[in-house]
């Protein structure tokens, strides 16, 4: 991968940022246009730019101009922050492309984020087309509907969507992106979720379409009652969902002779700090409702009724045991 000049690196980056902040005019637009056509290397670092955002955006280079003429979620971010991500993309800019793996994981990759939940919490929305989101806990999400499209960008946690049908004007798709592909609504329900190696979506009602990032011709239609996993490459085989997977949504987990090892495993997400299992218990079952928003509570439902105690040596650190 080529190296550019500092300066070069610093314009390229800090003309990224002002396109995308939502505050550009049609006179800076023809000054950055200015700026690519001086020379081969202003043009050369804007097409590594464009390399290393499409990638977090989740974006093809043919899309790629557009969405940098219009407004995109950078325009919340205060200079300070905006100081940053100038600084940050630099950094990546000049690392190449083993640098963009490590800052994708950094915390400046968040800042896009247009809602969040803190863990423990789970949040409803609608939103402007009318579809219901729900987010599950320690979550982010960021917005993108424009004339063509509706696209939610999953950056971190998992969401559940009920897609509105649009009666007044012509049909946008809806699609979920993740670092590891795309998920298209065929009117639906369904939820998502992003982990660090995969994405999972299940579907309630009708059906989506998943492309992963670097196949495009691996699609995969999963119909209701069905779930898949899959990574940038490809799909894995599609299961059968289990209903009370969505029971997160009304904030609860139901257990049906569920291992408690999987148990504490599921409440830990709502958890602020450590929740561990001793292997010695970790095959007892456990069933019944419990409420994800108070994990004390579920917690101490748990060892009424298994031979088991709650060690707590910190809020933040518990241990389940053998009683």
């Amino acid at each position: 991968m080529a190296r550019y000049s500092n300066d070069v690196i610093h314009e390229a980056t800090n003309w990224f940022v002002e396109l995308t902040s939502g505050e550009a005019t049609d006179a800076d637009r023809k000054e950055w246009q200015r700026w690519l056509n001086a020379s081969p290397e202003n043009r050369q670092a804007w097409q590594q730019v464009e390399a290393i955002t499409n990638r977090f955006m989740g974006l093809d280079s043919k899309t790629s101009i557009a969405v940098l003429n219009r407004p995109i979620d950078t325009k919340d971010i205060k200079s300070q922050e905006r100081r940053q991500v100038i600084k940050t993309l630099s950094l990546m800019l000049a690392a190449g492309t083993a640098g963009w793996y490590g800052y994708k994981q950094k915390p400046w990759y968040l800042l896009m984020a247009d809602y969040s939940t803190a863990v423990g919490e789970i949040k409803r929305l609608t939103l402007d087309d009318g579809s219901l989101l729900v987010l599950n806990t320690d979550t982010k999400v960021a917005i993108d509907f424009s004339n063509q499209a509706r696209t939610i960008r999953l950056l971190q946690g998992e969401i559940y969507i009920e897609t509105a049908q649009e009666q007044d004007r012509n049909y946008r798709p809806f699609s979920v992106v993740t670092d590891h592909g795309t998920v298209t609504a065929l009117g639906t329900k369904f939820s998502t979720q992003v982990k660090s190696k995969h994405s999972c979506v299940s579907v309630y009602q009708d059906a989506v379409e998943v492309r992963p990032c670097d196949e495009l011709d691996n699609n995969v239609v999963v119909n209701a009652g069905e779930l898949v996993t899959f990574n940038t490459a490809f799909s894995q085989q599609k299961q059968l969902i289990d209903r009370a997977s969505m029971a997160w949504i009304n904030g609860f987990i139901i257990a049906d002779k569920m291992p408690l090892a999987d148990f504490v495993d599921h409440l830990s997400r709502y958890h602020s700090g450590i929740l561990r299992c001793d292997p010695a218990v970790a095959d007892l079952t456990i069933s019944g409702a419990f409420p994800v928003n108070d994990v004390n509570a579920a917690l101490t439902s748990t060892s009424e009724v298994l031979a088991i105690r709650i060690e707590r040596y910190t809020r933040y650190f518990v241990m389940i045991k053998p009683a």
